[in-house]
């Protein structure tokens, strides 16, 4: 419990300093030129990429339902916004699509795959514009490019034969069951879809195309509010925002979202009342999305 009210205290104290040193009616003025042809554009674009997530993680396990693995996005969204950390929604979805899945571990193995994915795709588009955008530090090149190598050579290690017989020996030593049989049915999970190339290729596309959506999410709210940036400089904030919401310590990202576009943004000569207007607009986007995901777990329930 303390956990979480840790998390809320972050979340609340990061998000008043921002708005005591931004006065409040900048940012109502702010808002109040978007255009709802802009607002309408970029909710078709948000709901769009939530297909595709949904997509993405399909391809890699057809075991399960489109409909089911679509549902469950949403659910995610709406767990991944009301518990602390993003990653609370990843886990309910696994446990959710878990209850469908033809062995042990599968659910959480594409669950988390999807996931690495995903970033590993990130940090490779970020790489690729450092060197485009004049005030990016160039060491950025080499972190991301560093960690999306770390990424692919794990998931090459896990895929080979010997290293999951040598993972599953070492976790079978103290023949563990119940809950402590999980870890060894993720890397059984784990090692089986990695054994399909070319469904890890298709959901690396459709995670490219997920942030390429996301990327152009940002630059039709930006240009309504006055903020002309290229798009290189918009895959760069919009990487640096998306790793940062990763981290577990406040609720549904908020402080850490607003912070970070403040913080990204001032790199290019963006004013903290767009940078917040932006940022709430997404958060407004996210409230939707977990709305969505609040009817479908109740409409599940009800069904059940």
């Amino acid at each position: 419990m303390w956990r979480v009210l840790m998390k809320v205290a972050v979340s609340a104290g990061l998000l008043t300093w921002l708005l005591l040193r931004t006065p409040v009616s900048e940012i109502c003025l702010k808002i109040s030129v978007l255009d709802f042809k802009s607002l309408f554009a970029a909710l078709a674009l948000t709901l769009a990429a939530w297909w595709l997530s949904a997509l993405r993680l399909w391809f890699l396990a057809p075991e399960f339902r489109l409909r089911d693995v679509v549902r469950m996005t949403f659910i995610a969204l709406y767990y991944g916004t009301v518990l602390p950390g993003q990653v609370a929604g990843d886990v309910m979805k696994a446990y959710r699509l878990s209850h469908g899945q033809s062995a042990p571990g599968q659910a959480a193995a594409v669950t988390l795959i999807d996931r690495v994915v995903a970033t590993f795709a990130l940090f490779l588009l970020g790489a690729c514009v450092v060197p485009w955008v004049d005030r990016a530090p160039r060491s950025l090149m080499f972190s991301f490019t560093l960690a999306a190598a770390a990424i692919f050579l794990g998931m090459l290690v896990l895929a080979r034969p010997r290293a999951h017989a040598l993972f599953t020996r070492w976790l079978g030593r103290s023949r563990p069951t119940g809950v402590r049989a999980l870890p060894g049915r993720l890397i059984d999970g784990l090692h089986r879809v990695l054994q399909h190339p070319h469904r890890m290729v298709m959901c690396f596309l459709f995670a490219l195309a997920f942030h390429g959506l996301c990327v152009a999410i940002h630059i039709v709210l930006a240009r309504s509010l006055g903020i002309d940036l290229p798009m290189t400089a918009w895959v760069l904030v919009y990487a640096g925002i998306a790793l940062l919401l990763l981290l577990p310590v406040s609720i549904a990202g908020l402080g850490l979202r607003e912070g970070g576009y403040v913080g990204l943004l001032a790199i290019f000569g963006v004013t903290a009342p767009q940078a917040l207007s932006l940022s709430l607009i997404f958060f407004a986007y996210t409230l939707f999305g977990a709305l969505l995901g609040w009817l479908a777990e109740l409409t599940g329930g009800l069904t059940r």
